[in-house]
């Protein structure tokens, strides 16, 4: 990689100690500190930012340096490594404007000015995006310590003051790293923020002063140490064969309780990183004990929590984070844990416990398991984003080296559009889109996916359970519908038959929908009518289980004689809806069918009140909104002369929008029921079908 010089200085290519400077100092130019990962004067939304650059010339002494200065601030200057002219920096800034200074440090070589280069970034707090809270869970009788060896806690590192210094470190490390990963995909310098408060900082060693820090929440559960420990909690347990499941509550579960019995600020919507404190290591059974990886949300809460049997081995200090990622010093599996078998070495185990909890962090916000990366086993290579150096390898590690340390391009285009990551830029916040859940439709030759009047942003494809492709819509509106050609989506995935597609759908809202298997999807959702033409399924909503049904707005008379059926082939006479009957409470109890030749069609059950909603000549079903989650838990019809049925049940689950694509009518309904409507879908054909409903019925 070529890079300019500018701030030079005459410097000879030189072995410490050995060269005689006098004669060869005209040799060879020696380069300022060049920062080539941001641009002096812009604009970025996080505490601690990550920068890459090139300084010096190749044959530097191995324990050159980069000192950054702060102008104007209280914040001391940090110093750090550069190793063959490449060198990264995470330097501390404050909100508004921030002066720096960049200087190369070479040893015994004097000169008559320092070199280098000033630098000037913006920090502005996204303060209205909601934050990623830290929290640290204890039993009830903590011994308010962590796993580490001696030497460690002869410096107080297995304490609690320590262990909060630790995760604080940590939560800023992901947040550098999250930043400069949407940098580089394309998305502008958002990330998520951390909650932070006025109080004491630990985020130097050099000072104690007064900062806006990281918030660590202290929650204190309802259970022992004993309790918390218990082998059955463990996440890696493996119970001797035929023990029956435990009915204990698991780790996550009373984290989640302990919250609640918090309070604020986990009482509404929230993020949250936890980390165990009483969590230990038993050789004798080799198990972590009181440890889990777990992340996902539970109501109102998102949640990602991971054990504190690590820890030791994390930074408490910027000045700690290349010192704790270089760290070679040998596990002693006979007091602490070695997670995974990949943990042999503190700097492994640093990068194991950071690196796999930001993995939980990432499920918190919504990221699934992905090919590569973090939310992979990607996060054995954190050190590198981090650091220039590796241990056992002397090659300098460049971004384009880092390896495992990256958010996958489906993850940062899930984080694109997540609610923590908004730019003050982005189009005002929709409140009205925030349940609406992505739907499918299939036509004659492709699938529509649409999610109400909210865009989608990200479509990936799956074959056999393994990622292999994915479509992105980021650059522009959506429109809230896609549609996929079928035969192209399996050229693009080269797909061969007998193969399982399986395609997960993400809304800009977050919410989600799947088809788990895309060929049984395209046969299962056609209907073959009595004249031989096709009409369609719309993919249902619910989870179902109960009782399948499907049910036509319009169904041929049953005559009772041949001149009967004569006079009706004659009269082309069908018989019609005329009205629906709902009954529903806080949920929809089940739905009658009522048609012009006096039947009716009941599915699912009669609790509830009893809601009944007519059609008028000529008016057809346009729209059907639905509340779904286990079942279906409310509805509401709309029809073409601008009538509505009102909102009929209750409120929960997600938010549907059953309309039919343009040159298409809804002719029916499926769905499956029990006591309660737990499925439902509509049936539909193309609008010149709808003409001639009279001589069609479905042939089951």
């Amino acid at each position: 990689m070529q890079f300019p010089n500018f701030g030079v200085m005459l410097l000879p290519d030189y072995t410490e100690g050995q060269a005689d400077l006098s004669t060869l100092e005209k040799s060879v130019l020696l380069s300022a500190p060049i920062i080539l990962s941001v641009k002096s004067g812009e604009w970025v939304h996080q505490r601690i930012l990550l920068i890459y650059g090139r300084a010096g010339v190749i044959d530097f002494p191995a324990n050159c340096s980069i000192t950054v200065s702060h102008h104007k601030n209280n914040f001391p200057s940090t110093c750090w490594p550069v190793y063959r002219t490449h060198f990264k920096c995470l330097v501390h800034l404050d909100p508004g404007q921030n002066d720096l200074i960049f200087t190369l440090n070479v040893p015994n070589f004097h000169y008559d000015r320092p070199l280098s280069t000033p630098f000037k970034i913006n920090y502005i707090p996204l303060l209205q995006n909601p934050p990623l809270h830290l929290a640290i869970l204890l039993s009830k009788d903590s011994k308010l310590v962590i796993d580490a060896p001696l030497e460690k806690q002869k410096t107080h590192e297995h304490e609690l003051d320590s262990v909060k210094a630790k995760l604080r470190c940590a939560a800023y490390l992901w947040q550098a790293f999250t930043a400069e990963q949407m940098y580089r995909n394309g998305f502008g310098r958002r990330v998520f923020r951390l909650d932070e408060d006025w109080e004491q900082d630990t985020i130097t060693n050099q000072n104690d002063s007064l900062r806006q820090t990281a918030k660590i929440h202290l929650i204190r559960t309802n259970y022992t140490r004993e309790e918390l420990l218990d082998p059955e909690r463990a996440q890696q347990y493996h119970p001797p064969p035929g023990t029956p499941p435990t009915k204990k509550k698991d780790l996550f579960v009373i984290f989640l309780e302990a919250l609640a019995e918090y309070g604020k600020p986990f009482d509404n919507d929230c993020y949250v990183a936890g980390l165990i404190l009483d969590t230990y290591y038993d050789p004798k059974m080799k198990l972590i004990r009181g440890h889990a990886a777990l992340g996902g949300g539970a109501g109102h809460v998102r949640l990602g929590i991971f054990g504190s049997h690590t820890t030791h081995a994390w930074p408490r200090y910027l000045e700690e984070v290349v010192e704790c990622f270089q760290n070679s010093t040998k596990t002693d599996e006979r007091i602490l844990a070695n997670d995974n078998g990949e943990s042999e070495t503190w700097w492994k185990c640093c990068n194991i416990g950071i690196g796999a909890m930001l993995h939980e962090v990432g499920h918190a916000l919504t990221l699934p398991h992905s090919l590569s990366g973090i939310m992979s086993r990607g996060f054995n290579n954190l050190n590198r984003t981090f650091t220039v150096k590796e241990p056992d390898n002397i090659t300098p590690i460049t971004p384009s080296l880092e390896n495992g340390a990256h958010w996958h391009r489906c993850d940062v285009v899930r984080f694109r559009f997540h609610p923590c990551f908004r730019l003050s830029s982005d189009p005002p916040k929709r409140p009205e889109l925030k349940h609406f859940a992505p739907d499918f439709w299939l036509l004659k030759n492709s699938v529509l996916i649409c999610c109400g009047t909210c865009d989608i942003s990200l479509i990936e494809v799956h074959v056999n359970g393994s990622y292999v492709h994915h479509f992105e819509y980021v650059d522009g509106m959506s429109t809230g519908n896609i549609k996929l050609n079928v035969e192209k989506l399996k050229e693009s995935i080269n797909w061969r038959d007998g193969q399982t597609i399986r395609l997960h759908v993400i809304a800009q809202n977050q919410n989600e929908n799947t088809i788990e298997n895309f060929e049984s999807f395209l046969k299962n959702h056609h209907i073959h009518l009595s004249t031989g033409m096709k009409a369609f399924k719309c993919g249902k909503v619910g989870l179902g289980g109960g009782q399948e049904f499907q049910t036509l707005f319009q169904k041929q008379i049953t005559a009772n004689s041949s001149r009967q059926r004569k006079q009706q082939s004659s009269n082309n006479q069908s018989a019609y809806l005329t009205k629906i009957c709902i009954n529903a409470g806080d949920f929809i109890d089940g739905i009658t069918f009522c048609f012009s030749d006096k039947t009716s069609t009941r599915h699912g059950g009669q609790g509830g009140s009893t809601f009944e909603f007519e059609l008028f000549e000529g008016e057809k079903i346009v729209e059907i909104k639905v509340r779904s989650g286990a079942w279906i838990d409310g509805l509401e019809i709309f029809m073409n002369s601008g009538r509505t049925s009102g909102w009929i049940g209750g409120t929960g689950g997600s938010l549907h929008l059953l309309k039919v694509p343009d040159a298409y009518d809804i002719i029916g309904i499926y769905g499956s029921s029990s006591w309660v409507m737990d499925s439902f879908g509509i049936i539909y054909a193309p609008a010149d079908l709808s003409d001639i409903m009279s001589q069609l019925f479905i042939n089951y």
